[in-house]
């Protein structure tokens, strides 16, 4: 690799069914059509643990090493490896990190990163969260030459919180177009993709779901909860046998992509709940494939979708999200309309797209 070359950092990646790991997968797969180039050089852990400098793809599988699981878990992985002798050996023009993390240990390089969300200041799902963002996060991104944010909501949030605006670019997410996006509903069944985190407020999706059932009790269709249990499951659990919904309900921790990819195309909505987002990929995902989608109406959700959703208020007991899906569960005109402007408005956000941007940001700013 010349010199000057950009190098990646992703001593953090971890292979996961998250929107942080789909992120950077997407990016690297998409770098050679977008740019016309391989991806550049990236800085990584091994699956054995050991820090390696590579071009290859893909990237490295599940991280044998219990002690680097933690270290990358909390954001520390780069103390426990020879950064400055990997980098020097690299000799990069810039360092870039499609994570919020700084290589601290470099002084000497322009270094651009990435803030996917300022959750954990805002709607955290624990005191550990809170405490780790409000003490490291300035410290990484103040430190940063360039900071890419994931949305116009973040990058509203960064400047809140103390981050020059000059020092800010806003590069949306993207996601792959869809070949063969459905035309008609291939069942009932009302999709959540999230994980059972505080800010993805599932209680309103089974709210929602509860009083749309009553608006609608001939409805077939079940509520399709496919996500990962966190400290709010329990809760989530409660909450169901309260409403009434036994039967009514599926839990799904975890689908491989392809049975994810099934499940999406043969329902009949998408859903999100969601009090705060860096971006929300599932919803962009949905209308990809011309399933309609019902969002929150929160900043990031009406920035992006305001068009293409729709939208209903949180915070009463389900009454707007439950009148919204009889609303699209009667108009099958309505069902068409959204099923044919998703796949359109997502060209809009395509990865390819940015991709070129980031490299585009990147070039401009190298040593």
């Amino acid at each position: 690799m010349s010199a000057g070359s950009p190098l990646i950092n992703l001593l953090p990646y971890r292979p996961a069914a998250t929107g942080l790991s789909r992120y950077v997968e997407r990016l690297l797969a998409a770098w050679p059509g977008a740019t016309g180039q391989p991806p550049p050089q990236q800085l990584r852990l091994r699956a054995d643990g050991e820090a390696e400098l590579s071009c290859a793809l893909p990237l490295p599988g599940r991280q044998h090493a219990r002690r680097l699981r933690w270290l990358q878990a909390n954001a520390l992985v780069q103390h426990a490896v020879p950064v400055g002798r990997l980098v020097n050996q690299a000799n990069p023009g810039l360092i870039y990190s499609p994570y919020t993390d700084r290589l601290l240990g470099v002084r000497d390089r322009p270094q651009v990163i990435t803030c996917h969300d300022l959750i954990p200041l805002y709607c955290s799902n624990s005191r550990r969260a809170y405490w780790r963002s409000r003490l490291w996060l300035p410290l990484h991104l103040q430190g940063a030459n360039r900071v890419v944010a994931i949305s116009g909501h973040v990058a509203d949030l960064l400047v809140e919180n103390g981050l020059a605006a000059d020092r800010i670019v806003v590069v949306p997410n993207g996601v792959e177009p869809a070949t063969d996006p459905v035309q008609a509903p291939g069942s009932a069944d009302v999709l959540v993709i999230a994980r059972h985190a505080r800010n993805k407020n599932l209680g309103a999706a089974l709210e929602g779901f509860a009083w749309f059932l009553r608006l609608q009790p001939s409805w077939e269709g079940q509520l399709l909860l496919v996500g990962r249990p966190d400290r709010a499951t329990p809760q989530l659990k409660r909450l169901e046998l309260e409403l009434g919904l036994q039967g009514r309900v599926r839990w799904i921790d975890d689908l491989s992509e392809p049975e994810l990819e099934q499940q999406l195309r043969r329902s009949f909505c998408l859903l999100s709940c969601s009090l705060m987002e860096g971006f929300d990929y599932p919803l962009l995902e949905a209308q990809a494939r011309g399933i309609p989608t019902l969002a929150s109406r929160i900043p990031v959700h009406w920035e992006l979708h305001r068009e293409h959703a729709l939208f209903f208020e949180v915070g009463d007991c389900g009454a707007s999200l439950g009148g919204i899906l009889q609303q699209l569960a009667r108009d099958s005109g309505l069902w068409q309309q959204l099923s044919q402007a998703g796949p359109i408005h997502a060209q809009q956000y395509s990865v390819c797209r940015q991709v070129k941007q980031i490299a585009e940001l990147l070039a401009s700013i190298q040593l």
